[in-house]
């Protein structure tokens, strides 16, 4: 058969074969490629630290470029990756209640901390340490605590040992197992290593091992000590998203600095001044060893590093030097040059401080942001980088700062910040500041004017004074304690006769 007759012969026997079965020839398909779309990875949460020095004045950083005698490297470095607040506020101006603001991210006012009389800090308010905890995030605290029972806590004692008199040697002899309940450790801090000298209570050592919660004692410089303790922190918890508070006890009085430090400045023949500058050096040196520990695990671009005073410097009035022996001198060294005031007032010399954030992933470097802000900002914004819930955040009385450094901060202009102190209130809302001290006296200040703190403005803008004192008015119906506009005490009038009249 020809090869053409074959091919027709078979093609018949196909058409035959599909019409028995009912069937058609199918051609098999191709077919496309199965295309999995990539999922980004979540963004990485950030750690998280927090530098809370003690009674550094607002001029003495070298970034704010105002005094020529402090040396500061590492903490400029800071702000030359991140942002600095000129117009940065703690929620008061002494100690423990601006630690217990930072540490609750709220207003202390709200839960009784008004003043170092209110100590402990009440065991129903949230701190940072246990909203990070529910992050799952390993959480730290090291150096100045101070919001445990202490001789000041009179009306703790009063209520819990009414025939205690409150000294240091009578505070030592409550129970430990009562005492403890107010310690970091069992307020969200898990690495605890916190004190102010040489004895600190302790879960973990400098080597960075797990110890029994217990005081130990260390001979080591203070400042060195807290900061040896950070970069141990880091040394343990490297692998997992961390949240470490740091708290040197410094530049507060009683004054102390190692010669390494002070030889750093030996012209100065200001004796107080040369020690809070080797004091301030020593911070700076700490700074140094932590951002060189986050270098070393490759973690400084997704940290958010927060640095703060907790008030401003205390002054005794016109800066008196004498030898540092001398416990009753009320001078640290450190200075608030050019605000009016010092520690303890409620003008920008007790309240306006140091304050720079630092997150090379998400912040532009060296940023300036001239708008007011508050130490509750920064929690604010640490915990909603972490992954807060807005039901945390609503609990946080600060607000989100990374639209202000990333699109615009405009919105800050619009919201009041506040303050009560002993008898002093004040409340700022963009560049206008009222100020009331007892029933005595009121001012009204245009901050954004080159005299801000000290030219009055109360009897010629009624209006805009009494818009903020509305403000004020509610916001202290939120307190724990009722304000009861009481005359100024003493130290109130010395200061405000001496800084304003």
């Amino acid at each position: 058969m020809p090869l053409k007759n074959y091919f027709i012969f078979l093609l018949l026997l196909l058409l035959i074969g599909c019409q028995e079965s009912d069937q058609k020839i199918v051609l098999p398909t191709v077919e496309p490629p199965i295309v999995i779309p990539s999922i980004p990875e979540p963004e990485k949460r950030p750690n998280i630290i927090v530098i809370f020095t003690d009674d550094q004045g607002f001029s003495d950083l070298g970034v704010q470029n105002i005094l020529p005698d402090v040396k500061t490297p590492h903490i400029d470095q800071l702000a030359a990756n991140g942002v600095r607040m000129t117009n940065g506020y703690v929620t008061a101006p002494q100690c423990t209640p601006s630690r217990a603001g930072m540490i609750s991210g709220q207003y202390q006012q709200k839960f009784g901390v008004d003043d170092n009389r209110y100590t402990p800090m009440p065991l129903d308010v949230v701190t940072l340490g246990e909203h990070f905890q529910a992050l799952n995030y390993k959480t730290g605290m090291t150096g100045k605590w101070h919001l445990n029972v202490n001789r000041l806590s009179k009306e703790w004692l009063a209520e819990n040992y009414p025939n205690m008199e409150p000294t240091d040697f009578n505070v030592g002899q409550i129970p430990l197992k009562v005492k403890k309940q107010y310690f970091p450790n069992n307020r969200g801090y898990e690495d605890t290593y916190f004190g102010t000298i040489n004895r600190f209570w302790a879960t973990f050592d400098k080597q960075g091992n797990t110890v029994t919660e217990k005081y130990i004692q260390d001979s080591s410089y203070r400042i060195d000590a807290v900061s040896d303790a950070s970069v141990a922190f880091i040394d343990r918890n490297h692998e997992s998203p961390f949240y470490l508070h740091v708290a040197h006890f410094g530049p507060h009085v009683p004054m102390g600095a190692l010669e390494t430090y002070l030889d750093r400045f030996p012209d100065d023949s200001i004796v107080r001044r040369q020690y809070a500058l080797a004091m301030i050096s020593a911070i700076d040196d700490g700074v140094g060893k932590i951002v060189a520990a986050l270098n070393k695990y490759q973690l400084l671009e997704n940290t958010m590093i927060i640095f703060i005073s907790d008030n401003g410097a205390p002054l005794g009035l016109d800066m008196t030097d004498s030898p540092i022996s001398n416990k009753q001198e009320a001078w640290n060294g450190s200075m608030n040059i050019p605000l009016v005031g010092e520690k303890g007032m409620l003008t920008d010399g007790g309240i306006k401080v140091p304050y720079i954030i630092q997150w090379p992933n998400k912040i532009q470097r060296g940023i300036v942001l001239e708008q007011a802000v508050i130490s509750l900002d920064a929690s604010y914004t640490a915990l909603k980088a972490a992954g807060a819930t807005q039901a945390v955040l609503d609990q946080i009385d600060g607000i989100d700062l990374i639209p202000a450094l990333t699109e615009s901060p405009l919105y800050l202009e619009e919201r009041p910040l506040f303050w009560r102190f002993w008898n002093q209130t004040a409340v700022r809302v963009g560049n206008w500041k009222y100020l009331k001290v007892g029933n005595t006296s009121e001012y009204l200040f245009d901050m954004s004017s080159p005299e801000h703190s000290t030219y009055n403005l109360f009897s010629q803008e009624p209006e805009i004074a009494n818009k903020l004192k509305e403000h004020l008015s509610v916001w202290e119906q939120s307190l724990h304690r009722k304000n009861e506009n009481l005359e100024p005490n003493n130290q109130e009038r010395v200061w405000y006769e001496h800084y304003l009249h």
